[in-house]
Formats: C-alpha cells, sequence, structure tokens
C-alpha cells in the first residue's frame, strides 16, 4: 500500500512538472513580447520627441533672429546683432536634421515652414541691409510681424496634427499592452494556482518527515552545544548530588559522568575553604533562585587544583520548593594566576619604588652632607677678608655649590611630585608684598643681563590670600629664571591678574612673558618633559637639568591648575597658570616686631651641636661665635646627654644620622627627663623626604633646618626660639 501511494505520487509530481513547464513558456513568451513592443514604441515615442524638440528649438533661432535684430534696430548696437548671426549659421544645420528625420507624412507642413522661415529671414536681413541709412517704416514692422504669424501659424499647425495622430497610436498601443499584461496575469495566476497545489501535497506528504528530520537536528545541535561548549555545565538535585554534567566539566576535574552522577556532591569536591563559601551563599541561593560570579576552588581526581567562576539558577516544584539547579562554570585557573602575578608585580614595584625613594634620601643626606661644609666654608672665607684675586675663586667655587645644591632639589623635588608626597599648605600672606620681593629681586637680575624688568598688577588683587606662598615662589622663580636666562635683549614681564571672585575664593592668573630666543612649534609638547629642553644646542649654551618646567607643572597641577606656554621661535615666550585659593587674613607683624627686638637676647646663650662630622659642628659653631653665641659639642646622642647634663643648654642643633645614639633616640630620651622637656631642639638634617619632617616632630623636636643651610636662615629660627 506504501508503495502504491509513492509512485501516485511521484506521477502526479511528473505530470505537474509537465504542465508547469508549458505554463512558463507561454508566459514567457507574452511576457517577453510584451517588453519588446514597450521597448520598440519607447523608442519610437523617443524618436518623435526629439524632432519635437528640435522644431521647437529650430523656431527659437528665428525668434532669436528677430530679437537681435529689433535691438539693433532700436539702439543701434551693433552686440545685438550676435543672436541673429548665430541663428543665421545654425538654421540651415537644423532644416537639415529635420528633413533628415521627419516622417514622410510631415514633409510638406515641414517645407511650408521653412519657407515660411526663409521668408522672415530675408525679410529682416533687409532691415540689417539698409539701417541706419534706411530706417524701417511702420508698415515694415507690420509685415514683418505677419511673417512670424505665418512661421508660427505653419509650426502650430504641424504640431497639433502631429501631437493628435502620436496619441491616437499611444492610446492603440495601451489598448494593446492592456490585453498583453492581462493574458500574461491570467497565464501567471493559473501558475500560481498550481504552485500553491502543488505546495499543498509536497507540504501534507513531506510535514511528518520534515519535522522528525528538525527534532533529530536540534536535539543533535543543543546535546552537542552542551556537551562540547566552551564552559561548564551541571546539575544538582535538592541535596547537591550531580543530576548531569557535560563533557567540558568531565574533562577540567577529570572524572567520567558515571563517577558523579548520582554519586557526589558539588560541595565534595571543593577546598575547606570554597566549602565555606558555598555554605554561606547556599541558603541566599535557595530563597532568591539565582546566584552569579561565585568563585570556587575545585579539586581534580589527580589532586591538583581549579578555579572555578560560578553562575546558577534553580528550578522550583508548584509547591515552591527546590528541585533542582543549573550551574554555569568559568574555568579562571589562568586569570588567578594572573591575578597572583600581578599582586607578587605590584608589590616588586612598590619595593622598588620605596628602594628609588630611599636611595634617593640616602644620596640627598650624603651629597648635603659636604656640600654643606663647602658652601659654609666658601661664606667664611668669602667674609674672612680674601684676597682679590681669591674673590672670584670663591664665587666661582660658592656658584658651582649651590648649583649643585639646586639640582639635587630639583631631583628631589620631583620624586616627591611623582610620589604625590607634596602638599600645598594654606598659610595667609600679603600677596602684593609676594609679588613685590619677586619683582625687586629679578629687577635686579634683570639688570644684570641688561634687561628691563616690568610688572602688571591688577588693582583688584585681594591684599591677602591664604595659599601656599613656598610652592608658589617656586614656581615663579624657575619661570622668571628661565625668562632671564634666555632672553639676550628686550623685556620681562610679570602679569599678575583676578580672573574671578565668588565670596572668599579668588582665582588667581600669573603670567610671565619674554622677548627671548622663544620655541619652535614642533617642539612646544616636550619642553615640560623631565630632562628635556627645545634642544641640544639650548642645553649646550644655556645649562640647566631640564627638570624645573617640569617641577613647575607638577606643581601646579596639586594647586588644581594648568601651566600653559604660547611662544614663537624667535619671538619670545608667555607661561601662564592659574589656580584657585581663598582670601586671607591680615598679618600681625607684632610676632615680627617681638622676634627683632629680642634679637639681641643671643648673646651670651649657649647652644649644644649635635654632629658626628667635625667640618659640619665648626661651621656652625663659626657662625654661632659671630652672633656672640656660646657652644658646646657632641659627635653623638651619648655625649648630647651628657652635656645636657652638665651645662645649661638654651637651644639643641640635633643632626638626625648619628653613630651609637641617633638624634631621633636622643630626643626622646631628652623629652622624657621634665628638667629637659622645654629645651627647644632643631633638628639639623640633610634628608628632605617628607616623612622625616613628620618623624622630627613625631619624636618631640620643635624645628628643622636643612643641610646646607643659609647662615640668615639659622639665625631667625635660633632668634624665634630663643626668645620664644
Amino acid at each position: 500500500m506504501g508503495y502504491f501511494l509513492r509512485k501516485h505520487f511521484e506521477s502526479l509530481y511528473i505530470g505537474f512538472l509537465w504542465g508547469l513547464l508549458v505554463l512558463l513558456f507561454f508566459s514567457s513568451f507574452f511576457f517577453f513580447y510584451q517588453v519588446y513592443e514597450s521597448r520598440m514604441d519607447r523608442i519610437s515615442f523617443e524618436d518623435k520627441s526629439r524632432w519635437n524638440a528640435l522644431l521647437n528649438t529650430y523656431s527659437s533661432y528665428l525668434k532669436d533672429a528677430e530679437t537681435g535684430v529689433r535691438g539693433y534696430i532700436l539702439t543701434g548696437d551693433p552686440e545685438f546683432l550676435e543672436p541673429y548671426q548665430v541663428a543665421l549659421l545654425d538654421i540651415p544645420a537644423a532644416e537639415t536634421l529635420l528633413r533628415a528625420e521627419c516622417e514622410p507624412a510631415y514633409e510638406i507642413e515641414l517645407e511650408s515652414i521653412i519657407r515660411a522661415s526663409k521668408l522672415k529671414i530675408d525679410y529682416i536681413q533687409n532691415f540689417v541691409k539698409h539701417f541706419p541709412i534706411k530706417k524701417p517704416q511702420k508698415s515694415e514692422f507690420i509685415e514683418s510681424k505677419r511673417r512670424m504669424d505665418v512661421f508660427r501659424s505653419e509650426l502650430k499647425s504641424l504640431l497639433d496634427r502631429k501631437l493628435e495622430r502620436e496619441n491616437i497610436e499611444k492610446e492603440k498601443n495601451r489598448k494593446f499592452t492592456t490585453r498583453l499584461i492581462s493574458v500574461s496575469g491570467g497565464l501567471f495566476f493559473v501558475l500560481s494556482l498550481f504552485i500553491l497545489w502543488m505546495i499543498l501535497i509536497l507540504k501534507r506528504n513531506a510535514k511528518i518527515l520534515l519535522e522528525k528530520e528538525l527534532i533529530e537536528d536540534r536535539l543533535f545541535e543543543i546535546d552537542d552545544l552542551y556537551q562540547n561548549s566552551p564552559v561548564g555545565f551541571h546539575s544538582l538535585d535538592a541535596s547537591g548530588y550531580f543530576v548531569k554534567v557535560n563533557r567540558t566539566e568531565l574533562d577540567w576535574l577529570g572524572y567520567a559522568e558515571e563517577e558523579l552522577v548520582g554519586k557526589v556532591k558539588w560541595s565534595d569536591l571543593l577546598t575547606e575553604e570554597s566549602k565555606q563559601t558555598f555554605q554561606n551563599n547556599f541558603p541566599v541561593f535557595k530563597s532568591t533562585g539565582h546566584i552569579e560570579n561565585l568563585r570556587f576552588e575545585a579539586i581534580r581526581k589527580n589532586g591538583s587544583s581549579i578555579f572555578i567562576n560560578l553562575s546558577a539558577t534553580a528550578t522550583y516544584s508548584k509547591t515552591g520548593e527546590m528541585i533542582r539547579s543549573r550551574s554555569v562554570l568559568l574555568d579562571i585557573s589562568r586569570m588567578v594566576l594572573y591575578e597572583k602575578e600581578l599582586i607578587e608585580a605590584r608589590v616588586r614595584a612598590e619595593d622598588a619604588n620605596r628602594a628609588k625613594s630611599e636611595f634617593l634620601s640616602s644620596m640627598s643626606h650624603e651629597l648635603r652632607t659636604p656640600l654643606n661644609a663647602v658652601i659654609g666654608l666658601s661664606m667664611w672665607l668669602m667674609e674672612d677678608n680674601p684676597k682679590p684675586e681669591q674673590v672670584e675663586y670663591l664665587k666661582n667655587l660658592r656658584f658651582s655649590s649651590e648649583t649643585l645644591l639646586t639640582l639635587i632639589n630639583d631631583i628631589l623635588d620631583f620624586n616627591k611630585i611623582e610620589e604625590r608626597m607634596i602638599i600645598i599648605e594654606e598659610i595667609d600672606f600679603s600677596l602684593k608684598e609676594f609679588i613685590s620681593s619677586v619683582s625687586s629681586s629679578f629687577t635686579v637680575k634683570a639688570k644684570e643681563q641688561l634687561l628691563s624688568f616690568r610688572e602688571e598688577i591688577d588693582k583688584n588683587l585681594p591684599e591677602y590670600i591664604c595659599f601656599d606662598p613656598t610652592r608658589m615662589l617656586q614656581v615663579l622663580n624657575n619661570l622668571l629664571s628661565n625668562a632671564v636666562k634666555f632672553t639676550t635683549e628686550g623685556t620681562i614681564t610679570l602679569r599678575v591678574l583676578l580672573v574671578s571672585k565668588f565670596e572668599n575664593q579668588v582665582v588667581i592668573r600669573f603670567e610671565v612673558e619674554d622677548t627671548g630666543i622663544g620655541i619652535s612649534s614642533d617642539k612646544l609638547k616636550y619642553v615640560f618633559e623631565k630632562f628635556t629642553q627645545a634642544n641640544q644646542d639650548t642645553t649646550r649654551k644655556f645649562g640647566g637639568s631640564g627638570l624645573g618646567l617640569a617641577i613647575s607643572k607638577g606643581l601646579v597641577e596639586l594647586m588644581h591648575g594648568n601651566l600653559e606656554l604660547e611662544s614663537k621661535l624667535g619671538k619670545g615666550s608667555k607661561f601662564s597658570f592659574t589656580f584657585p585659593c581663598k582670601i586671607g587674613k591680615s598679618i600681625s607683624s607684632s610676632s615680627l616686631r617681638h622676634a627683632k627686638a629680642n634679637s639681641l637676647d643671643l648673646l651670651g646663650k649657649r647652644i649644644l651641636v649635635a654632629d658626628d662630622i667635625d667640618i659640619n659642628r665648626s661651621v656652625v659653631i663659626r657662625f654661632l661665635q659671630r652672633w656672640g653665641i656660646e657652644s658646646e659639642e657632641a659627635s653623638d646622642g651619648e655625649v648630647v646627654l651628657a652635656k645636657l647634663a652638665k651645662y645649661k643648654i638654651d637651644l639643641i642643633l640635633m643632626d638626625l644620622h648619628m653613630p651609637n645614639v641617633d638624634g631621633y633616640m636622643a630626643t626622646k630620651r631628652i623629652r622624657e627627663n621634665p628638667s629637659w622637656q622645654n629645651i627647644p631642639i632643631i633638628a639639623l638634617t640633610a634628608s628632605a623626604q617628607l616623612e622625616t619632617k613628620e618623624k622630627i616632630h613625631a619624636v618631640g623636636m620643635n624645628d628643622f633646618i636643612s643641610k646646607p643651610f643659609y647662615p640668615n636662615d639659622l639665625y631667625q629660627k635660633l632668634v624665634y626660639w630663643i626668645s620664644s
């Protein structure tokens, strides 16, 4: 029976194909015939339209000729004859084309039009020929118009007759096309019915087979996706036992499916720490029905570990009881390994950075210590009536040592900026006095280089601001020093402007402009990089470490501002920075007057100088003697304590790094003794680290002064603390 049905179906199918072939043949014939006829009609219409357009163009030539002659007669200007002359050249060519493409039915009318055109042309040629000797009369103009009307009448008659005939042909073609479309449409409709009938038959007979094949394919795809997915899948029952697990997860864990399903719980494969994570999160999972991105460490069959990222959803019964969970797992072992490596690299980087800071601190101490002696001895010798020929040598010695000190300070400052170890303080000070001090200093430096120094100060600036004058001075010193260094002639301008003011807040802008060598546009982006100048010639000619602008930019950014540069090569540069700050309070000068009034109290005071290097103690003691101060010496902390027990000491200058008992330990022991708690202790340190300064205050020291120091700075601190 099945064989009979299959053979019957095949006969119907073959018969349908033959019928479909015949219908396609006739339908194609009618269709292509229609396309051919439509194409021929379009070509014919285009030819006729082109001939009509040519006839209208021919008419426009005659009109242009008449208009040109009329303009010439009315104005006497020969330029009006240009359209007329062009028409005389174009009309014969147009007549040739019209005759060549004219249909036989319109040849007589065309010749009549051409004759009327020539009569019109001959008539207006007489006007041109005898003008201006003979001007046309009114009657001649009337005759010219009549001839033009005759031409237009002939032209209109031909076009009307031609249009009427073309409309008749169009209507005939339209009816023919309608018949063709109707026949073709009918054939295609019948063909569509046949196709629909066959589709229904095929669909009815093949539906079951197709559905079966589709289901099998889908099941195979789903199973293949589940088993071979790059992520792990497993299902657990309510007790946590494996119900199903895919091949990927089995490969990860090293088990066979029959070893896990129904026999092992997921939690049995976890380390103790991961079991605790599972137990902590399982109640949340049962209540919410989902959980995401939990990290577990599982133990493979061979005892090794694998790190898993797990997300799961739960299936519930009608009573709301969880009956199964479905989990998706990612192998993150490599990521965990990378994390460990990154942590180790971070620790190593922090250690290296700490070592760099400690190295800089140590080198700073080692360099500043001999520099302290060099600068101090050069000051001694300068004030000790040197011979005239020695003065220049001593100046060079002092200049070189101070230059080296500046370089050391720049390197340390740059390191502190990179480590964000600099804090912008808020101190009330007079802005106008600050600007005046800077201007006075650089006016002298500018005159030494035969330059003029000019300041432009906004009158609306507040008298006092609350900011960090030390760091602001450091930036201005760098910018103005560069301006003086790189300017050979012209003017240095310091400009201070009030950008905005709101309640107690102001925004101030500093500008430093010079007429120096300038910087080319392609070098502007490099000048703020460390150890970089515009070019090597600049470095050789003017010197410098290339750190000044990098430090200035870092300090300005810490001020919540931005250092900007405008420059043209050979025309100078303008550096500017803007920063916000608070309006400050007026500073009482009573403390300053008090310090000055008590400066004479230094006479006869006894100061203990603690330093393990003899030359450093000698430098300090030499200055103390000049100020009438008695001194005691100590080479380590034990000697300091012994001197305190023996003498009445008014102040201690304490070095931090000394053998046996260092300055920190000595200070702690001093502060533990009630009799010595009020003795001022000033640290003499060659370290510039922020941690060092914090540690100085933490152990009980009152103040610090960096080595190498300037005598005036030491003197001011002594006056302040002894007078206090």
